[in-house]
């Protein structure tokens, strides 16, 4: 077998292996951003805006989106509406900032990777 591709396959598996354990992990996950400290990389003025893409998102939704990145929910119909309302800059500004928070720092890529991926979802329904 070519060397390239036994390392491909290997980054693979793990990728695979982690994407499955860590969506164990935090599906139980109730509201996953209260009492963490907010990382020294959120500016204020990009608070402002992840506030304003919340308000758009709303609560419910927002937890909903979370659990369905980092769990084995589903979005259903309401939040895909809330969620393409809210858009695609702010989806992917909320799942980097989930990922700078150290809980999630180690799972930073498969919040981007899932965010991305129930997004499109939704904007094909």
């Amino acid at each position: 077998m070519d060397k390239h591709i036994h390392v491909v396959s290997t980054f693979t598996l793990a990728f695979i292996f982690l994407l499955s354990h860590t969506t164990t992990l935090v599906s139980a996950v109730e509201d996953p951003w209260t009492g963490l400290p907010l990382p020294p990389e959120l500016t204020l003025d990009m608070r402002k805006r992840l506030e304003a893409c919340g308000n758009v998102l709303t609560h419910e939704c927002g937890i909903e989106v979370y659990k369905s990145v980092l769990g084995s929910w589903k979005i259903g119909k309401h939040c895909c509406q809330k969620l393409i309302e809210m858009g695609e800059v702010c989806n992917d500004e909320l799942s980097t900032a989930l990922g700078l928070f150290d809980k999630y720092k180690n799972a930073k890529l498969l919040i981007k990777v899932k965010s991305l991926r129930k997004f499109n979802q939704c904007k094909g329904q």
